[in-house]
């Protein structure tokens, strides 16, 4: 058999090998339980694996090919296919951990004692450590292949000083942040938080090790560098069981001397819904009596549900205006 005829070989004998990998793991997949958490990594796995083992036998195949005929190459066949099957493996564990996480996210059964907050962060907290274990691992790998000695990296201290001076000091902060986030859990997903000094709010999406992204009001996504909590106040205002309800008015009675009777008519407006607590009680306050007329706000607490304030406030608006003709006062701008 002539040298040509091996070098045919090589790459068809590659590529049906991949096939029966990919042939292999798809029969060992029907004959797990449908559904089942294994039958669905090893679908995941499979174009993974397949793919890394085609790319690499073709690799070492085709830079062997090319250094036999005189082609000055960097690396070797051999080389190139470590370095393939190397990203096939990292590629392959992270595929396999976007369905763990999302199996466990999706079933009740896993960690049934939490909350879903609690649950929440433990599913985000797994996905990154996963996430990070694999490149970290991977990535030493890639730098061994390549001749570089991890240890050379790990212990360079003076590389380190040196990025810091190159301005990665606000990059290593917001990491720092991040890792405080998941350590001291202000706040998790789900939860809707203010930074008041920077006049930011929003529902919480994602927390990352570098930002955390925010649903604005405005249902526009806010990315806000993770330094920035360990800098400024935080307040969440999803932990809090109650929340309180405010409503400012500024309105002018028929006669100063009924403004009483108009307080004492807004106060029993409030007691009169369910939602609002007896204690503590709700009340109306007379701010400031101006030119323009008297200016109350109405202060009353109610369970932490955004979805039961919002239909409150809205309620109230409605049945103020009736209340207040009934009265003969009427609301003036303020």
């Amino acid at each position: 058999m002539r040298l040509a005829d091996l070098d045919l070989i090589i790459p068809v004998v590659t590529l049906l090998l991949g096939l029966g990998l990919g042939l292999g793991l798809e029969l060992v997949a029907r004959r797990c339980r449908p559904g089942s958490l294994g039958r669905e990594l090893l679908r995941r796995a499979r174009l993974s694996l397949t793919t890394s083992l085609v790319v690499g036998g073709l690799g070492w195949w085709l830079f062997d090919l090319l250094g036999r005929i005189g082609w000055p190459l960097p690396r070797s066949g051999q080389e190139v296919r470590d370095l393939a099957l190397t990203v096939g493996l990292m590629w392959t564990l992270l595929r396999c951990k976007s369905s763990l996480v999302s199996r466990i996210a999706g079933d009740p059964r896993w960690l049934p004692a939490r909350s879903r907050p609690n649950r929440a962060f433990v599913l985000d907290l797994l996905d990154k450590l996963i996430s990070a274990v694999v490149v970290l691992l991977g990535s030493l790998e890639l730098l061994r292949q390549f001749g570089v000695a991890p240890a050379l990296l790990l212990t360079a201290s003076g590389i380190g000083a040196a990025a810091l001076g190159l301005g990665a000091k606000t990059l290593l902060e917001n990491l720092l942040g991040g890792v405080m986030l998941y350590v001291n859990r202000p706040f998790t997903v789900g939860d809707t938080i203010a930074l008041p000094d920077r006049s930011l709010r929003g529902t919480v999406r994602a927390i990352g090790l570098h930002s955390t992204e925010l649903i604005t009001a405005e249902r526009q996504p806010l990315f806000i560098p993770n330094a920035l909590f360990a800098q400024h106040a935080i307040v969440n205002t999803s932990r809090p069981p109650l929340r309180r309800l405010e409503l400012g008015l500024t309105l002018r009675p028929a006669q100063p001397s009924d403004l009483g009777r108009v307080i004492e008519a807004l106060e029993a407006l409030l007691g009169r819904q369910g939602e609002v607590l007896a204690e503590p009680a709700p009340q109306v306050r007379l701010v400031d009596y101006r030119g323009a007329g008297a200016e109350l706000r109405l202060e009353a607490w109610c369970r932490n549900d955004p979805v039961v304030l919002d239909a409150l406030r809205h309620r109230l608006l409605l049945e103020l205006g009736p209340l207040l003709e009934g009265l003969g006062a009427r609301l003036t701008p303020e």
